[in-house]
């Protein structure tokens, strides 16, 4: 009898810090869908800054990154693909952390992200993983297939 209410009381005082967890996932996974869709996808790149830290840091295969940069990048693709949209695929959430597997699809109608305007229609795949402090986007890594988006723009030959 005593071990049980000791057991009832245990979950009692518990019991509210998963559902906190729980809901801060929750909360994370929407600023994360809210940025990919509506702010990267929709070109509303004036509420960029909006869902990021002021110390925001993007990890990159040679360097970090910061807010500013970051930003001048989704300018940057922005600007070659005009009619960009996103799909967010699938997400996880674990702790503070958001890994997201999206798709992303445009016509690369001018000039931007080193690539000349073709006219051609490219669609990536890639996946970014955020860490979020106090509901904001602190950290970001993320990966996604250029060499695809080379090809589809017809600046390389079909892989065979």
């Amino acid at each position: 009898m005593r071990t049980g209410l000791i057991l009832i009381l245990f979950l009692a005082l518990t019991l509210p810090v998963f559902a906190r967890a729980a809901s801060e996932q929750e909360r994370n996974k929407n600023a994360a869908r809210n940025f990919f869709e509506d702010v990267l996808g929709h070109g509303r790149l004036d509420k960029y800054a909006e869902s990021h830290a002021k110390d925001f840091v993007a990890h990159g295969a040679s360097h970090d990154f910061t807010l500013d940069e970051d930003m001048a990048f989704a300018r940057d693709e922005r600007q070659a693909l005009p009619d960009m949209s996103i799909t967010v695929n699938q997400m996880v959430a674990e702790g503070d952390r958001v890994a997201v597997y999206w798709t992303a699809s445009g016509t690369n109608t001018q000039a931007g992200m080193g690539l000349p305007a073709t006219g051609k229609k490219i669609k990536v795949s890639g996946m970014t993983l955020f860490r979020f402090q106090d509901g904001k986007i602190r950290e970001e890594w993320g990966v996604w297939d250029e060499l695809s988006a080379i090809r589809q723009a017809g600046l390389l030959p079909p892989q065979k």
